[in-house]
């Protein structure tokens, strides 16, 4: 009798700051040519990005869009205003580009109620008190609130507070989770996610992409111009552009691969 291996395919969203814009451009090209994703893991700015895009249900279209305007001085400018407590935030708001609407409706986003066929949302956040990652996801939220989850694995250090996030019992100090896990390949692949197989989109400024065993893609988008806060004028686009382009033919002939391998005798 014959069967063929099923595949449970996770994308995993890396840390990398306004760097993480070409997680747009990777998920577009992905889903252009087709690709079912089952559940997306991500860290720091990968887990706005899968965060907006899973649980809130925005287009790649309206993230795209997101791109187009913001700029470094908009998060900066989000800064100050949660340091001073919003107490400003007349004033500050609108100098904080698309982040004030998007937070309204992350406000009402869950880990599960997901869109775009998203089965599994995977957020990964750096736990201060015992310096070691803490993973949240779907049917494992422990009750805490999607926005918080988001909002403490986005928070760079220095630019950002902390966040207390009440778990039942338990109340995490919570950070950026790119601190102790900056690419969640190893979430993605434990039980709570499941993936078979997986894409990693890497955004990071240093690192380089590691031998990958025949299960897994790495994908380096190419931004020379863009750093982990600043990025010029449109660079974000450019951003964008240089995602979808490092989705090229050799990687997506090795994915569309792992659908089609021939049966296996049980």
């Amino acid at each position: 009798m014959l069967a063929r291996e099923p595949v449970r395919l996770a994308v995993v969203l890396s840390a990398g700051g306004l760097r993480g814009a070409a997680h747009v451009g990777v998920l577009r090209r992905l889903i252009r040519d087709g690709i079912r994703i089952d559940a997306i893991v991500g860290v720091s700015a990968g887990a706005v990005i899968a965060a907006y895009y899973a649980a809130v249900g925005l287009d790649l279209e309206d993230l795209m869009a997101d791109a187009e305007t913001f700029s470094g001085r908009h998060l900066l400018t989000h800064s100050l205003n949660v340091h001073l407590g919003y107490r400003f935030d007349r004033a500050l708001g609108r100098w904080c580009g698309v982040i004030p609407d998007r937070l309204r409706q992350l406000e009402a986003a869950t880990f599960d109620r997901l869109h775009h066929g998203v089965q599994c949302l995977g957020i990964a956040c750096h736990d201060r008190s015992a310096g070691r990652p803490r993973y949240f996801w779907t049917g494992c939220d422990r009750g805490a609130r999607l926005i918080d989850i988001v909002k403490a694995s986005a928070s760079i250090p220095r630019l950002f507070p902390n966040v207390h996030v009440v778990c039942g019992q338990e109340r995490y100090q919570l950070t950026d989770g790119g601190i102790s896990d900056p690419v969640p390949l190893a979430f993605a692949r434990c039980p709570a996610i499941g993936a078979t197989h997986v894409i990693v989109s890497d955004c990071r400024w240093l690192g380089a992409a590691p031998p990958t065993d025949e299960k897994t893609v790495w994908i380096r988008p190419r931004m020379a111009g863009t750093g982990t806060l600043w990025a010029p004028h449109r660079g974000l686009m450019m951003a964008v552009r240089s995602g979808d382009a490092a989705v090229n033919g050799e990687v997506l002939g090795r994915i569309h691969g792992w659908f089609m391998r021939p049966e296996r005798a049980l």
